[in-house]
């Protein structure tokens, strides 16, 4: 890729290597961490891949991201009068930029105002300094998944500790007062099968017979307000708002999640990257003490 205005790549957007050829990338919506490749009209499906349509009519084959040689983003910035500029457009004969320095009076005198920027279109022959900048997508992406994995995405969790291993256990004791234990065929020994699981994965635990029986859930701040976390959704982590302000809320735009049942409590949520918030902390709440 030698010029912004050859095809079939614009010039900004992301770019996926598979196989060693380039597509253009989106994510694929319902499936993250994947990647959607879009390959152009007149070039061959990604081998191997499974196309999906988009709600717009739009096809593209999901990948996994470790299936990737590489993926990036992608800018292209130039200079005219020796100014820089950030290319939005490219034609065959002009390209198109908006102005990146710090010249007002530059500025005011040879381009044109958008909003709280200033633009230009420029011939060719004028242009200097034509450079493609990347960004590096693949191994940020790889990084977050392992976060994520590292903490289960968030989601609060019930374990149990019998004879020293832990186990994911139920929220709440069943009607005999015994405590469901999740533990697949390994039968824990000295526990008694669910006799409702036709899985035969759960085993029962009178609390006498449990080291620990304990809930963990995380909590963060969010634009300085409180969050409760239950998960993840497509990387970025949400959040159940705890502050109580509508005016924060309202403010942030935060989901209201209550519906359509007037006796339910009121629940904002939010979905927000996780580099974006503060005071990412885990608690343990402790479920013996109650029996």
């Amino acid at each position: 890729m030698t010029d912004p205005g050859s095809r079939p790549f614009p010039v900004k957007g992301e770019v996926g290597v598979f196989h060693g050829d380039l597509y253009r990338t989106r994510p694929a919506a319902g499936l993250w961490p994947d990647i959607e490749l879009l390959p152009e009209p007149d070039r061959p499906a990604p081998s191997g891949l499974a196309p999906r349509e988009a709600v717009d009519g739009s096809v593209g084959y999901a990948v996994a991201p470790e299936r990737l040689e590489a993926w990036y983003a992608v800018t292209w910035t130039f200079r005219w009068r020796g100014e820089l500029f950030e290319c939005t457009a490219a034609a065959p004969t002009t390209l198109t930029g908006h102005y990146l320095g710090s010249d007002e009076h530059f500025a005011k005198e040879h381009l044109k105002r958008r909003g709280i920027r200033y633009r230009g279109v420029f011939p060719r022959e004028e242009v200097t300094e034509l450079e493609e900048q990347r960004e590096d997508l693949l191994q940020p992406l790889h990084a977050l998944v392992r976060r994520l994995a590292e903490v289960d995405h968030f989601r609060p969790k019930i374990y149990a500790v019998y004879q020293g291993r832990t186990y994911e256990a139920a929220a709440e004791a069943e009607a005999s007062g015994r405590i469901a234990l999740t533990a697949g065929h390994d039968r824990p020994e000295g526990l008694a099968a669910d006799p409702w699981d036709p899985s035969a994965e759960h085993f029962l635990a009178a609390p006498e017979q449990l080291d620990a029986w304990y809930r963990t859930h995380w909590t963060f701040r969010w634009q300085n307000g409180p969050f409760d976390a239950v998960g993840t959704v497509d990387g970025m982590i949400k959040g159940v708002y705890t502050g109580g302000s509508w005016g924060f809320a309202d403010s942030w735009g935060l989901t209201d999640e209550t519906g359509r049942d007037a006796a339910a409590e009121t629940r904002y949520t939010a979905k927000v990257d996780l580099d974006s918030v503060t005071d990412l902390e885990q608690h343990r709440t402790d479920l013996l003490a109650d029996q």
